[in-house]
């Protein structure tokens, strides 16, 4: 097959306490796009503390596809 269905997942999570509301973050592999709302919905919930550092791991092991996703922005803890 010479294209495929697989690209780069990005999106966006909670933070808590943070200078920003949130944090982008993006698959550490492609993803099958029919797997996307899947995805979006696994991470729905999630909450992030802070600090936030480029590249730290903000879910390991997405629905079982090993596939991390990691934070493409820092966030700063604010009080």
């Amino acid at each position: 097959m010479l294209f495929s269905d697989d690209e780069y997942f990005t999106t966006y999570v909670k933070v808590k306490c943070g200078n920003q509301n949130v944090v982008p973050i993006r698959s550490t592999k492609p993803i099958d796009k029919k797997l996307w709302i899947e995805c979006s919905k696994a991470l729905r919930g999630l909450n992030v503390g802070t600090p936030v550092k480029i590249g730290d791991i903000v879910c390991e092991n997405l629905l079982n596809l090993r596939v991390n996703m990691i934070a493409v922005k820092e966030i700063y803890s604010v009080k």
